[in-house]
This record gives C-alpha cells, structure tokens and sequence, in this order.
C-alpha cells in the first residue's frame, strides 16, 4: 500500500522546550502572535509565561482564552474575529485538543475566505493556514500531529470533522511539564484516547508500514506509562512517555484514520455532552470485542506489543486477554460507564437509533476491521451503557 504522509514540519520535544517558543516565531517571521487557550491555563500562569516570553522578544502578543470546553463555531468564531482585530499573522496554541483545533481552524479561516462549515469535509481547504505552534497540554488527542480538526456546530450541535493538510500545525512543541498540572480524571480520559488512537490506526484498513511502526510504538509507550502516569503527575519519565507516544499515535491516525470507536464516540459527545477522549475511553473494550474477528493477527500484535502475550500465545487466546485487560485498564482508571457519568438509561435508549445510524454512516466506521450493521452498533451501545 503507498503511504503519504501529512507531519509538523518541526518537533522539539523534551522538558522546558517551551521556553524556546519565541525563537519559533521568530523563525517563521510572524510580528504579531494570537495566543489561544483556555481560562485554566489563564489562571495557572501558563499564558502569562508564554506571553512574557514573546513579549521580550520584542513581538506583539494578543490572547484568546474562549476555548470553554469541546469547541464549536462559535469559539472559533471569535478566536477568528480577534485575530483579524489585532492583525494577528500566526498563533500559538496551548490547551489540549479542544485548544489546539480551535487554533487550527482559526488559522486555516485567516487563509480562505469563508465559513467553517464548508472547509471541514476531506480536502476541502484550498490554502494554507496562518500558521500554529502547538504547545499540547494533554497527552491524548494528538492534535498537534494531526491534520484532523473536530469542531460543534452551534446551532445543530453536530460535531464536523475536517481532514487537510492545511490543518496540520507547523511547529508541535512537546514539553512534557506542561502536562504535569492534569487532574487524574483527565489523564485517564486522554490517555486512553491516545491508547484508542493507536489501536485504531494499527487496525484500520488505511494502514500501512510506516503508520503500524508509530502506532505500535504508541501503544507500546502509552501501555507502559499510563497507569503510573495516572498516579503521580510528578513521574516525568511516565509523563514524558505519555506525551510522546500521543503525538506518535496522532500522526499515525491522522494518516491511517480511526474506526468503529470514533464513530460511535461523536454520536455521544453530540447527545450526552460527554468530552471526547471519554466517550472513547468507554466504548474503547466493547468496540474492540466486537472488531478482534476482522484482525486477529493485528489485535493479537497488539497484546504482544503490550506484554500481554507472547509468540507462543494464539491469536484467539491474544485477543480475549486483550479486550479483558482493556476492561481491566478502565476500571483501575475510574471511567465512568456511560451510566455511572450519569446518562440516564431510558434517554440512552430512546437515542440509540440515532447513534447508531449517524455511526454507521461516519466516514471512519468504513476503516474498521468488522464494518457493522446498525443493529450491530446498537448492541455495541447497549454493551456499554453499563460495562
């Protein structure tokens, strides 16, 4: 299979590189920096480091702290209308994935004059971005290696996914202390998205040799770190593999794509308001006991790649432990079931029909091991409502 691939053209990885984010600017001749991020990182001083530090070297500096949870149009929107105000010429994102889409968006609107609706789609930006320097803040969604967006339509709260090359950031900068401030629930949740990710990848039927080397190496890291990760946000070597087996993960999806997970994730997040990498995190066991028939070398080289297994082990026997030990992971991690988040089970069900028509139709459900009957998404829900 031809592989191209869609990366940062930079990567600075290690501990403190932050610092060097006004060099960056530099080197891509921006003036005037749009800095884009949330009311936490508001709070905790990060933009106020990240500004000073642009500040003394003698560029101009804005900041959009409107990214208030999964973005939408509206917060892009504004981002947009503010960098237009200041005459911003390139952004820095710092946030998680909700953040770093934000930015990508508002960047690829400074370049195309139109709406966000008509330039999410596959390919259907015709220029390139202003530009990002992503500083991720979370080790999960990837978004500072991908060339993928996810944003809500306000109105008909549908969430949109764009896919272009335009959407890939040009610098991803990853300091693994920027992540060290997340609350335990979160680095569950993203973890296991980033874990979700590099599954999906190794999986699909868009893979190939290149995006299986990162995606293994992903699972590979993130296996190993997550637990300890999860329980002291002061292991830097846990965090530091986190961290970077998540870019991994993201340029390996954002060039193999995902499955059925995805799929079945965005009709929750649209309905229930659940966040992203935890809707995936509670299908992530059922949909992957449902896939192992499609792939059960791969699911097998997976719990292998995991130390779950060795070559010794058959591929049924590989898989079962996989999807146990998935089961496992969740419960040590505390995600919520969709029931125990809250959901209540008549309005699950009275949404399931929905849920699963809008998953069996997404364009990632396609790339999955086992492509699905709605009924057979259906079931898959109803398995997790209370797994």
């Amino acid at each position: 299979m031809d592989c191209e691939l869609d990366i940062p053209t930079r990567v600075i990885i290690g501990a403190d590189t932050r610092l060097r984010v006004a060099l960056e600017v530099r080197n891509l001749e921006w003036s005037h920096v749009l800095i884009v991020s949330d009311p936490f990182h508001e709070e905790a001083g990060r933009i106020g480091e990240i500004a000073q530090l642009l500040s003394k070297a003698d560029l101009e500096v804005s900041t959009y702290t409107g990214v208030t949870g999964e973005p939408d149009t509206e917060m892009v929107g504004r981002g947009f209308q503010q960098f237009q105000a200041d005459k911003c010429d390139g952004i820095v994102a710092l946030g998680g994935g909700s953040v770093i889409d934000t930015a990508k968006t508002i960047s690829v609107l400074a370049r195309n004059e139109d709406v966000v609706e008509n330039l999410m789609g596959i390919d259907n930006v015709a220029r390139l971005g202003a530009g990002v320097i992503a500083l991720p803040t979370t080790s999960g969604t990837g978004s500072e290696a991908s060339k993928v967006v996810v944003i809500t339509d306000s109105q008909s709260r549908v969430k949109l996914t764009g896919r272009s090359r335009a959407y890939v950031p040009n610098i991803a900068i990853l300091d693994y202390k920027l992540t060290m401030s997340m609350p335990k629930s979160l680095t569950a949740a993203v973890g296991i998205d980033a874990l979700t990710h590099a599954i999906e990848a190794y999986v699909s039927r868009q893979a190939c040799d290149f995006t299986d080397l990162l995606a293994l190496s992903a699972v590979k890291l993130i296996w190993s770190s997550i637990r300890q990760a999860w329980h002291s946000s002061t292991d830097e070597k846990a965090r530091q593999n986190m961290l970077i087996g998540s870019f991994q993960a993201g340029i390996a999806f954002s060039n193999a794509s995902v499955g059925l997970v995805h799929s079945m994730s965005e009709p929750v997040g649209a309905c229930f308001h659940v966040p992203h990498g935890l809707s995936n995190a509670m299908l992530l066991p059922a949909v992957t006991n449902f896939s192992v028939d499609g792939a059960p070398s791969r699911y097998a080289a997976i719990a292998r790649c995991m130390d779950l297994a060795d070559d010794s082990t058959p591929e049924e026997e590989c898989c079962r432990i996989l999807v146990d030990e998935l089961h496992q992971l969740g419960r040590e991690l505390e995600i919520p079931s969709p029931k125990s988040f809250g959901i209540d089970k008549s309005s699950y069900e009275e949404h399931i029909e929905k849920m699963a028509n809008d998953a069996a139709v997404a364009g990632s459900t396609s790339n999955n091991p086992v492509i699905p009957t709605v009924d057979q998404i259906k079931k898959v829900y109803c398995d997790t409502y209370d797994a």
